[in-house]
């Protein structure tokens, strides 16, 4: 009776026992920390702040430590910088900034999303600041409205700062005075958290600092081991990124060119036309977000001028070399100044300068060669060709001639309508005059016919 009764009393403690041997290791086993990892370099752009946002949701979503951003940044956008430092102050993770590797930046819209993080890190020999606001070409704002968006700009990183606890009159310098630092003179004034070596001393560094969230919730870092979840840029927004790369807007510019020209010169050929409109929507798309010098934009503008002009002009190659000497100093000059850091490799420009050079020459070849061609050979063989009206000619217009489209002058005095026939009387350059074709004769007409008289 007395064991079974010891026995009723134990078997719950041994029950008791054995779970909590079977759980304790379902309770201490804890997977190791995380953190999410995504690089800002170039300029700061609209598909930075969405590349940022894919980082961010992805933080949230693994419930990482931190979401940390390698910076090396000249500027950019300031659109996408104030709404990236928007999603910074309402972020349910700590955003670590960290500027890297030496000889990195963050200057200008960097600058201030760096003062928007929870963190700012710095590595040896980088520096951050110059967030003083200019216009999209680079200039400086004129009159009132300069006022109006450096006090704006002026009042949202002032606030920023405030809220980080550190310098607010250091803010407000970098914006009206362009104040840089290095890592050494940001750390001494408060800006700079840390100075880091490598992101694993930042890791080292960061371990144990508590940092506040929106709604004053305080979070400890927990660093140590931690395992990176990199996020790389989307194919849509490396493209979109591309777009906004120096050199791929000249280029794109120049190819735009190239196809609008060879569809002047060969009507009807369809294809170069396509491309070069394309090519022509893409480059200004690219350059109206980046910061152009209007210096340098006059002188591309007068290259494609005077490559143009020498197509028709016997300048035996004078103005095409000219064109190229201002294709060159213009490139050289199109992002001077820019806020976004934007440039042009002196390797591309010397290259589209030869490739400009080569394929006018190429034009203004042939055409001097149709100019000395016999009678019969050149453009003559196209008198008495015969084609049809694309447009009413009243006196000028289009028509489809020996399969291509060209721009005609009516000879006569009454207008040719679209749809009816011409016959080219006279070429001259890349104009057809023309007339209407005279419809053929009509021929007898058989039938029946009396053959007798009747009473």
């Amino acid at each position: 009776m007395m064991n079974s009764a010891i026995m009723r009393t134990r078997t719950p403690l041994h029950m008791a026992a054995l779970a909590a041997l079977f759980l304790a290791p379902l309770t201490t086993v804890r997977a190791a920390p995380s953190y999410v990892v995504m690089r800002m370099d170039g300029p700061i752009m609209p598909p930075t702040r969405d590349y940022f946002a894919r980082a961010m949701d992805r933080a949230v979503e693994d419930r990482a430590e931190a979401l940390i951003v390698e910076m090396d940044t000249p500027g950019g956008h300031a659109e996408a910088m104030r709404e990236i430092g928007q999603m910074i102050l309402n972020a349910r993770v700590p955003v670590v900034v960290y500027v890297t590797p030496s000889g990195a930046r963050a200057a200008s819209a960097g600058a201030i999303i760096g003062l928007t993080a929870h963190v700012l890190a710095m590595a040896p020999s980088t520096n951050i600041g110059a967030a003083h606001p200019v216009l999209g070409t680079g200039q400086d704002i004129p009159g009132a409205m300069k006022d109006k968006v450096v006090n704006d700009m002026s009042a949202f990183v002032r606030g920023v700062a405030k809220r980080r606890g550190k310098s607010v009159e250091w803010a407000e310098k970098i914006v009206r005075k362009s104040v840089a630092n290095t890592e050494t003179e940001a750390l001494a004034l408060g800006i700079a958290d840390l100075i880091a070596d490598n992101r694993q001393d930042l890791l080292r560094k960061l371990n144990g600092r508590e940092v506040v969230l929106n709604g004053g919730r305080r979070v400890r870092l927990n660093t140590v081991g931690a395992v990176p979840i990199p996020i790389e840029p989307t194919f849509t927004e490396r493209l979109l990124l591309l777009l906004f790369d120096g050199n791929v807007a000249l280029i794109l510019g120049a190819i735009a060119f190239y196809g609008l020209v060879a569809e002047v010169q060969s009507p009807g050929a369809v294809v170069p036309g396509v491309v070069g409109s394309i090519a022509l929507i893409l480059s200004l798309y690219s350059l109206s977000v980046l910061s152009v010098n209007w210096a340098g934009v006059t002188l591309l503008l007068l290259a494609a001028v005077l490559f143009v002009i020498d197509i028709y002009a016997a300048s035996h190659g004078v103005l095409t070399a000219g064109g190229i000497v201002a294709f060159v100093m213009g490139a050289m000059m199109l992002f001077r100044g820019s806020p976004t850091g934007a440039q042009v490799s002196i390797v591309v420009v010397v290259s589209l300068a030869l490739v400009s050079g080569g394929f006018f020459a190429i034009i203004v070849g042939s055409l001097v060669r149709s100019r000395r061609m016999p009678p019969g050979t050149g453009p003559e063989t196209l008198i008495e060709s015969s084609g049809a009206a694309r447009t009413d000619l009243r006196p000028t217009g289009k028509v489809f001639v020996d399969g291509s489209l060209w721009s005609a002058v009516n000879v006569e005095d009454e207008p040719i309508l679209a749809g009816e026939p011409v016959i080219v009387v006279q070429r001259t350059g890349l104009t057809l005059r023309v007339r209407r074709a005279q419809p053929s004769a009509v021929g007898p007409v058989y039938g029946s016919q009396p053959t007798g008289s009747q009473e």
